[in-house]
Order: C-alpha cells, then structure tokens, then sequence
C-alpha cells in the first residue's frame, strides 16, 4: 500500500499541506493537464459488475504522484498521498478539532485540491443545488414555470430518489428550500450534502472515501434517500451516491457453502420495481419492500428489511449471499460466510452507512409464487358508534397471530376522521401462496365476528399466479417530502398475544393513541427466520414479532419550533412511552424509527449491539462513516441552531 511520507489522515496534516501549496490563483484551482480519471480495471474471475472491476490501486496512486511532481515540485507526494489507503504502518492520529472540516474552515481543501479530485474522479463530482432552488431568485437556476412542476409534483417518490441529494424526509434536512407560491426570502443548502460524488465504480468510491478520511470531513451516502430520518443529508458534506450501480446478473446454478440454486447478483442502487421485474422475467421471487422506489440493495438489506413475503420467508437481510463492500480504509472486499464473515454478518442488519458503502448483494431467488389480494374499510359511519368501531378493531386484533402464521401480511391504519369518529383501512390484507379460497377461509372467523356487530364488509379479492402482478396493484407510490411530521416504531411481540391479558393491555394503548390524535399504521406479519437461510445481525425482536408498529405526530406548516419539540416529545416519551411500557424488551424497526429513539441501542439491534460496535471499531477505526443512530455513533451529535434532530449543522463530538 502506499505510504506517501507517512499517513496524512490526521486534520493537522492535511491543513498544513493545503496551507503550504503555492498560491498563485493559476496554480491553486488548475490540475496538470495531463491528469486523467484514476481508475484501473482489475483481473477477476466474472463474479464483478463492471464498475466494481474499476479500482483505485497503489500502482495507480503512484503515477498520479509522478504526474503530479513536475508542477508540484515537493509537494507532489503528500498531495498524492491525499487519496491514498490507509494500512497498518499509518499513523492514524486523533484530530484536534472537535468537528469534522465544515465549510470555509482551515481544514477545509482548497481549490487545487477540489481541483484534482474532480479530475480524479471524471465527471462524476457533482456541485449540486437543491432540488427546489428554481423556487428561489437567489439562485442562479430560478424558474418559475419549474418551480410550480415542483411544486405540483413534489409528493412524488421518484423526483426526490433520482434527485443527487434530495430526502424523502425534507424535515432532517432543516427544510431550508422548499417549493413554494410567491416572491421566497431565500433558500439554502442547510443540511444537504456541500458536493455529491456520483458513483459509478469502486474508484469512486475509494477516491471519495479517502479524500473524506484525510479531511476529517463528513461522508454521507444516498442510494434513494427513501428514509425516514433523512440519514443520507448531513451539512458540509461530501456524499457518495450510489443511485446508478444499476447491475442485475440472474444465477440461474449459484453454488456457496450455505445454498445451491437461483440468485440474483444486484447492484446497490438497484430499486425494488426493478428487482422484481427481473425475477417475473425469470420465473423466480425475489424477497423485497413494499414500497417502489426503496433502494433494495442499501439502507433497506443493512436495516433488515421487511416484506409482504415476510411471513414465509423471513426479512430481505435473510435471503444475502454475498456482498461487495468498500470499507472505510479505502479497500474493495467481497464478503460471505466463507469471506469476511464477521462484517458479512453485521452487514445484514447491523444498518446503513456504518460498515462501509456497498456496491452489490447477491441473494437467493425463490420459486414463483402467486397470492390473494383484498383491500376494505370502515368507519364509525359504518359501525354506528365508536364503541362498536373498537369492538370491530378488537376483533382483528385477536387474529394477528393466525394471520401471521398463515403467511400474511396485513397493512392497515387506523386514525380519528372527527370527533369520536375513526376510520380502519386495510390496504391491503396480502395472502402470498394462499387461493381466494384459502384467503377467504383464513379472514371468515373476523367477518363472522364483523357480522354479528353488523358490519357487512365488501372485500373484493383478487388472486395473481406470481408476486409481482400481485404487488403492483396493491402498494401504491408512497407519498413523500412532506416536511411537517415524524414518526415513530415498535415490533410487538407474539407472546402479548398469548396472554389475554396482555392481549387487551397492549390493544388499550393502541387504543388511546388513536384517541389521542396519533395516525396508527400497522403491518400484522412475523419475519422469523427461515430454516434454510443463516444467522445474521438484523434485530432480534423481529424474530418474535406479530405486529411492526407505526405511529406519526404533524404539525401545520409555520409552527413554531418550541411547539414542534412539545409535539415530538408527546409521540416519544408520551404515545411510544406507553407503546414500550407494554412491550418490555422489545425493539423498533431501523428503517421507519423515531430520530429521537431512547435507548437506541437495544432497541434497533437488542443482543446484538456489541457484538456490531467491535466490529465497527474492527473496520472503521477511523470513525469514517457516521449517520443518526448508527452503530458506534454515540460519541457525535449533529450541532443544530434550533435544538430540533435534524442534520442542519456541523457534526461534532459530543
């Protein structure tokens, strides 16, 4: 490995070195000329996406210091040495700031430096303004014929997710430049990302991460941004987006240690629309999210992932066979149960922008598999009276786990419509590998029950012959980049269903949060795991659980920030303080979780967490990687003006 005079990863190094190349502004932003994209092409074995086969290599880092020498006289190897891997015979220093390198500061690259990065990288780095910037006069892209676009359409998932830096969550941003009606006052970067490099090849990615670990910098990675705690903004940052490592390979004869038969191999900004077009191609099933634009290979596989398939086959972290990853010292490596197997392990589960930036998955493709859909609702319009409407939602309640155990997975909400007046929607009750027989045997015993109260449901069911003419219809393109609300989670445990009496006490709480004025979503379905997939570091309270919770808190545009804290603090410590009380030991789910968590810790990963944090200190030392409630993330807070768990403000170390 390369070791240009000594590891320059330390912030004192790296400034002094910006500090002492020339000044003469002819000099400071031009590279040589004769610099061109750094990027090898590897010998493999054909298991590499192309991109993955184009590699940052020592080899290539010494002649970029050659090419840099003639212009750079004695500064040409440390500043080569900017984009090098770090191995066991660097130094790796503490810095002395407290902060990672925000803009303008003295650590802050220069523009050479900026300069030979974006040289280095091709085309692929990219000065990106925000997505609603042609809102705003002060930016030099305003239009307001695009704008009112934007603002027509900016609940529409795919407009944030093949945006470079754009959340579906615009709230963790600071929602510093929003589409809006009118003369704007202004509209700023706030919390999104300062530059974005658009991967396209481990290179990339390698540059991206070593320049990032020199400079103290912050590092964020977007795949979609389909999160609901914006992880992937983070201010002053670079970022790596991974949106167009695009690759889909069917196995049609995979063969490892731990399974024979068909795979996928899956390039990380693979989405699950395109996943599951591939596997109906192919006559297989690919286990994936409910949602469209979920980015299947990234923050969605390192959170676990659940599925409408869950109930039979577990979680998508389940089904991985293998991964490529990028580590936080620069280096490409290929894990499984036979490579690498501890970080395999926390790469299944352990979360998103932790371990390294995944570039591809391999999983399992199952058998094609056909299901029974249906869709309905009531109302208290429908039941007369509130209490009938509860004595309705009771009824289905004492099904879950008959439901779950069936293979189902049913998605439904419930809130308040008015005064004393609610409204249940299932949407929909998804029956995978059941006839419209078997789905309507398995629902009878509740609409008997509905009956008697003298609810007559019109449940329409519709049976495909393979999930993903099944799954189109039935999960609608969620909506996003709403900015006034958050949400929050809880994996309910089976054995609150084994007791009556817990039965009822856990169904009181839901209760009084849907009296209470909190929209409720529930997914009834268990994701144990499947005796033919292997251990992995997804949260154990999924392996129990019957119902995965949601509750959100929203507040009208304009509210103060003092009300926003008052409302968010009554979902955490008010509704989900009472949620977790009846669910001693459990957990909530990564991906759709409360930014303001207590005790995040046990309850996104249980007994697994320190098992995860040694490996975490294992592959990044360096504290390279960093996002809200990551493993190893305790030791830094984002430091925001208002108070309020957004990424708006420098990340330091608390």
């Amino acid at each position: 490995m390369v070791n240009a005079r000594g590891f320059l990863a330390t912030v004192g190094a790296a400034s002094k070195l910006v500090q002492a190349l020339p000044a003469d502004d002819s000099f400071t932003t031009t590279p040589p000329s004769s610099l061109s994209p750094a990027a090898e092409q590897i010998a493999h074995d054909g298991s590499l996406f192309p991109g993955e086969t184009l590699q940052l290599t020592p080899g290539l880092l010494n002649s970029i210091a050659s090419e840099l020498h003639e212009q750079l006289d004695d500064h040409h190897d440390a500043l080569a040495s900017l984009f090098s891997f770090v191995d066991a015979s660097s130094e790796m220093k503490r810095s002395d700031s407290n902060c990672r390198a925000y803009i303008d500061n003295e650590i802050w690259p220069n523009g050479l430096v900026w300069s030979i990065f974006k040289r280095l990288l091709g085309k692929s780095l990219l000065d990106v303004a925000p997505i609603a910037s042609p809102c705003y006069s002060n930016w030099d892209n305003y239009d307001e014929d695009y704008c009112s676009y934007l603002a027509s359409n900016f609940t529409n998932s795919h407009l944030h997710m093949d945006h470079p830096t754009s959340v579906m969550s615009p709230f963790y941003q600071g929602a510093t430049c929003m589409p809006i009606d009118g003369e704007p006052a202004n509209c700023t970067l706030g919390g999104f990302p300062y530059y974005v490099v658009n991967a396209t090849s481990v290179a990339h990615i390698q540059l991206a991460i070593n320049f990032a670990r020199t400079f103290n910098m912050r590092l964020v990675i977007k795949n979609t941004g389909h999160d609901f705690a914006g992880k992937s903004a983070g201010a002053g940052a670079l970022s790596i987006w991974t949106h167009y490592l695009k690759g889909i390979s069917y196995l049609s004869n995979y063969n490892s240690s731990t399974y024979t038969g068909k795979a996928f191999k899956i390039g990380s900004g693979v989405q699950s629309y395109e996943i599951y077009a591939a596997a109906d191609e192919h006559d297989v099933t690919v286990i994936g999210g409910e949602g469209e634009t979920v980015g299947f290979a990234g923050g969605y596989i390192a959170g676990g992932g659940h599925s409408p398939l869950g109930s039979i086959y577990g979680l998508a972290a389940d089904q991985v066979l293998a991964m490529e990853v990028v580590t936080a010292d620069g280096k490409f490596l290929s894990t499984s149960e036979e490579k690498n197997s501890d970080l395999f392990w926390a790469l299944r589960g352990g979360g998103g922008s932790t371990f390294g930036v995944v570039t591809s998955v391999t999983v399992k493709a199952w058998p094609k598999i056909g299901a029974t859909v249906s869709s309905f609702t009531f109302t208290t319009s429908d039941t007369g009276t509130s209490e009938v409407f509860w004595q309705a939602m009771y009824y289905f309640w004492t099904h879950f786990t008959t439901f779950a155990d069936a293979g189902a997975y049913a998605y439904f909400r419930a809130y308040a419509i008015g005064e004393d007046e609610y409204y249940f929607g299932m949407t929909p009750f998804f029956a995978p590998n059941m006839s419209k027989d078997e789905h309507d045997s398995l629902l009878e015993p509740w609409l008997l029950e509905l009956a008697d109260l003298g609810i007559e449901l019109d449940i329409n069911a519709t049976y495909y012959d393979n999930y993903y003419d099944a799954w189109q219809p039935s999960f609608p393109l969620e909506t996003v980049g709403l900015d006034a609300g958050r949400i929050a989670s809880r994996l309910f445990p089976r054995n609150r269903w084994e007791n009556e009496t817990l039965m009822n006490e856990t169904f009181v709480v839901i209760k009084n949060t849907t009296e209470n004025g909190f929209y409720f979503t529930g997914f009834n379905m268990k994701a144990e795991l499947h005796p033919d997939n292997t251990e992995n570091s997804a949260n154990p309270a999924w392996r129990e659980t019957v119902l995965h919770a949601i509750t959100a808190v929203a507040w009208a545009d304009g509210t103060s920030t003092d009300d926003i804290k008052t409302l968010s603090d009554s979902m955490t410590y008010g509704c989900m303080g009472q949620w977790r009380a009846v669910s001693p030991g459990a957990g909530s789910y990564l991906g759709e979780a409360d930014s303001s968590e207590p005790d995040w810790q046990q309850s996104f990963w249980g007994t697994n967490y320190d098992k995860l944090l040694s490996i975490k200190q294992k592959y990044d030392p360096y504290n390279v990687f960093y996002a809200l409630h990551t493993v190893g993330s305790e030791g830094w807070e984002v430091e925001t003006e208002t108070g309020l768990p957004t990424q708006n403000g420098p990340l330091c170390r608390v």
